[in-house]
């Protein structure tokens, strides 16, 4: 019994004793540590970024000539580094037109030229031995029938013969007319004076004055007066009904003219229009022009006699003048949603390793509303570039289309803010 109190007043001893300087420093270090890890963890923010591949380029971007089909490539007209005008010819593919008389044909065919009224004329303006090709030449020869045709129609004047002489009938038949109301005219007065006297001759038998055959001698005069101007009225009613059925004859015969010169017009219009489709056609197929002025840059043809293929570039055509430069950046999809206009973009270029020449600023400016399908599927995003100059303090030399990295800095957030979204994360699974 007494060792066990003596147990217990050890025990009671050890307990209330006070502890010793290790622990007392070990609980401040830790509470210390943990009171710095905090404070580090609010103070110091770190960036959060998408990376993505870019392309730089500028507001009007090169031009890619390609092939439209597979063949060989008989003329190239200009050098590498050569200025090019817009539509200029770079170069021909092997065909069996000549060239020359395919681009003067359809320069004639797209200016205004006065339609020419015969065959002489035609053979001069569109002749026949041009060089045109298999693909072009039967468009040709009927667009030419069709002009002929037209040429015949118009010089052959029957119709316009026809026209006249109706035209003067109307004339004649109008004049008649005109005479035969004239006629009539002078007969009605003619009949009112043979009415009057009549009317007279009738007071004067009535009293007795006169005789009856002295009356009916009147009466003929007067009747005879009567019947001639009826019969100078049907007369002047068939005249009308002539000339109104040579107006119906002059109104055929114009909608007749009217409809053959429009089927003629309307025939060589649409050989003309299937001539031109022709012509453009062979253009796309056979030439290589170039969209825009710039400067040519050749990539795996430089001469004559090379075979490309189908849809194979052939030259590129780089627009010339200082133009704002542009990064077109493929984003992925993850975490784009938080890229905005005017976020900062830090671009690493492959032509120049960023670890000797540094990196070049840019600025978000345009986000695609929708994303791209494909293998690389994600958002274009488009970066302002205002220069070339590193952080290094050098200047590159601008090369269209050089390739690299982009890093779209979206916002800075602290450590302790991150922990904080981990946990919260994990709380609102929790509830659930």
């Amino acid at each position: 019994m007494k060792d066990y109190g003596m147990y217990i007043y050890e025990e009671e001893v050890y307990l209330k004793r006070d502890p010793n300087w290790i622990l007392r420093w070990g609980i401040v270090l830790v509470f210390g540590f943990f009171v710095f890890a905090v404070g580090f963890a609010y103070l110091f923010s770190y960036n959060e970024s998408i990376t993505a591949s870019v392309i730089l380029t500028t507001t009007e971007p090169p031009v890619h000539i390609r092939a439209k089909r597979t063949g060989r490539v008989v003329e190239v007209n200009f050098d590498a580094g050569d200025i090019v005008t817009k539509d200029a010819v770079l170069g021909v593919m092997e065909n069996t037109g000549n060239v020359t008389d395919i681009i003067t044909l359809k320069e004639k065919l797209l200016e205004e030229y006065p339609l020419v009224m015969n065959l002489k004329s035609l053979s001069d303006q569109y002749p026949s031995h041009l060089r045109l090709g298999s693909q072009i030449r039967p468009f040709y020869n009927r667009f030419l029938n069709a002009y002929r045709n037209h040429i015949y129609y118009k010089s052959l004047g029957n119709e316009a013969l026809e026209e006249s002489q109706l035209q003067r009938q109307l004339i004649g038949q109008t004049k008649s007319i005109e005479n035969k109301i004239k006629e009539i005219n002078g007969i009605q007065r003619d009949l009112e004076i043979a009415k009057t006297d009549f009317d007279r001759y009738q007071d004067l038998f009535k009293k007795g004055v006169i005789s009856m055959q002295d009356l009916e001698n009147k009466e003929i005069g007067y009747l005879k007066t009567q019947r001639e101007y009826g019969n100078q009225e049907q007369q002047l009613n068939q005249l009308r009904l002539v000339r109104a059925s040579t107006q119906n004859h002059k109104m055929q015969f114009d909608n007749s003219r009217i409809k053959n010169e429009g089927i003629y017009s309307s025939k060589l219009e649409l050989e003309q229009e299937e001539l031109i489709s022709a012509l453009n056609e062979w253009e796309k197929q056979n030439l290589l022009k170039s969209p825009i002025p710039g400067r040519i840059s050749f990539f795996e043809v430089w001469g004559k006699h090379q075979n490309i293929k189908e849809n194979q570039v052939v030259f590129t055509v780089v627009p010339k003048g200082s133009q704002e430069l542009l990064g077109r950046c493929q984003v992925p999809i993850r975490n784009s949603g938080k890229i905005k206009p005017g976020q900062r973009v830090i671009i690493k270029l492959e032509n120049y390793p960023y670890r000797e020449w540094g990196t070049i600023d840019g600025e978000v400016k345009i986000i695609s509303e929708v994303p791209t399908k494909g293998e690389n599927e994600g958002y274009v995003v488009y970066v302002q570039i205002m220069n070339l100059v590193t952080s290094y303090g050098k200047t590159l030399e601008f090369k269209q289309e050089m390739i690299g990295s982009a890093e779209i800095i979206l916002e800075e957030i602290t450590i302790l803010e991150r922990i904080f979204y981990q946990f919260r994360h994990l709380w609102s699974h929790t509830k659930q």
